[in-house]
C-alpha cells in the first residue's frame, strides 16, 4: 500500500519542523512504526539520545502513549517548537471531545489496513455475552475504557440500542472484556483487533461503533504554525531586550514612560487604518506587522504570557 512520505508531510508543514511524537504503547506502536517505516522514517536505525527519545537525521522522535500525543503536541508547541504527532484518529477525536478549544488539526491520514485484524483495523465495538442487542437490560452496566470515555458516552446517548434505557457507565483502564465475561458488567465498549480474546471469553459483538486510522496532527495547521513561530520568536526577542536593555527604540518602549507606548500604539493603529483605506503612505501588511509588534511589546511590559493570547484567541474560534 502506498504511504505518503513522512518528510513530504513535514516539509509541507514548514522546513523548521524538528520534532515528531509517535506512539510507544505496544498495541498502537507495532503498526504505527511499520507505517512510518513504509513512509520513509528509518526508525530501525534511529539513534537513542535519551529515555523515550530518538534521533533520525535532523528529526527528534519522542515516544509517548498514543492517547497523550495530542496534548504532548500542544505542550511542545507552547515551548516554541514546531512539532507533529502521529496517533490513532480515534484517540485524536477523543482528545477533541475533551478539549473542544484545542488548536490541533490533521495534516495527513495513513489508512490502517491489517489483514490480521478482524475488521482490518482497530474497531471500537459494543460487546456483550451474546452479541445480541436485545439482551441489553434497561439499566445496563457498561464498562468503558478511559481512553474512549467521551466517545463511549456520546455513543450511549445517541444509539438507538439504548433508547429508553438508563445505562450506568463504569470507567476502567483496560481488561474490559473480562468484566463482562465474569458477569460484573452487562456489556463493554472496547477496541477489537484480532477478536481472539472475545472468542476465548465467549463474548459477541453487538455493534461496530467506529474504525480507526492513523493521523498526523499539528498545532494550528501548517501555515498558522509558521506564523505563530514567527510571533513567538519576536515575543522572545522583546523579552530578551527587556532583560538586557540597550539604547534601542524597543528598550525605550519597554522601560520608558508608559504613556509613550500608549501613544505609539495609537499612532500605529491609525497608520494601519489609513493603509486599509489606501489614503496613507503605509502598506497594509507592513502596518499590520508594526501593530503586532507593539501588541507584543505591551504584553511583555505587562508580564502577560504569549500563551494567554493564544488561549484567548482560541476561545473565540466558535
Amino acid at each position: 500500500m502506498y504511504r505518503e512520505n513522512i518528510y513530504d508531510v513535514v516539509k509541507g508543514t514548514g522546513e523548521n519542523v524538528s520534532t515528531l511524537v509517535i506512539p510507544k504503547n505496544s498495541g498502537l506502536k507495532g503498526y504505527a512504526w511499520k507505517v512510518m517505516e513504509e513512509a520513509g522514517l528509518k526508525l530501525k536505525s534511529a539513534e537513542e539520545i535519551g529515555k523515550n527519545k530518538l534521533k533520525v537525521g535532523d528529526l527528534t522522535i519522542l515516544l509517548r502513549r498514543g492517547e497523550d500525543i495530542p496534548q504532548i503536541v500542544v505542550d511542545e508547541f507552547a515551548r516554541g517548537k514546531l512539532v507533529l504527532g502521529l496517533t490513532g484518529d480515534d484517540l485524536y477525536d477523543e482528545y477533541r471531545l475533551r478539549n473542544p478549544e484545542n488548536p490541533l488539526r490533521i495534516e495527513n491520514t495513513y489508512d490502517w489496513f491489517d489483514e490480521s485484524a478482524r475488521f482490518f483495523r482497530p474497531t471500537l465495538c459494543l460487546v456483550n455475552r451474546t452479541g445480541n442487542g436485545e439482551d441489553i437490560p434497561l439499566e445496563a452496566r457498561v464498562a468503558v475504557d478511559s481512553k474512549y470515555e467521551r466517545t463511549s458516552r456520546n455513543y450511549l446517548q445517541t444509539s438507538a440500542l439504548f433508547n429508553g434505557k438508563k445505562p450506568s457507565v463504569l470507567v476502567y483502564n483496560g481488561d474490559l472484556e473480562s468484566t463482562v465475561a465474569s458477569g460484573t458488567n452487562d456489556c463493554c465498549i472496547d477496541v477489537v483487533y484480532s477478536g481472539s480474546t472475545l472468542q476465548q471469553d465467549g463474548l459477541g459483538i453487538v455493534q461496530k461503533i467506529r474504525f480507526s486510522d492513523l493521523v498526523v496532527i499539528s498545532p494550528l495547521g501548517r501555515e498558522m504554525a509558521l506564523i505563530w513561530e514567527a510571533i513567538q520568536k519576536e515575543y522572545l526577542q522583546i523579552q530578551a531586550r527587556r532583560e538586557n536593555p540597550t539604547d534601542s527604540y524597543t528598550s525605550k518602549l519597554l522601560t520608558g514612560n508608559p504613556e509613550d507606548l500608549f501613544k505609539d500604539i495609537n499612532r500605529e493603529v491609525m497608520e494601519l487604518s489609513l493603509a486599509y483605506y489606501e489614503v496613507g503612505k503605509g502598506e497594509l501588511v507592513g502596518e499590520a506587522a508594526d501593530v503586532i509588534f507593539r501588541i507584543l511589546v505591551a504584553l511583555v511590559r505587562k508580564d502577560k504570557p504569549l500563551n494567554d493570547l493564544a488561549r484567548e484567541m482560541t476561545k473565540r474560534q466558535k
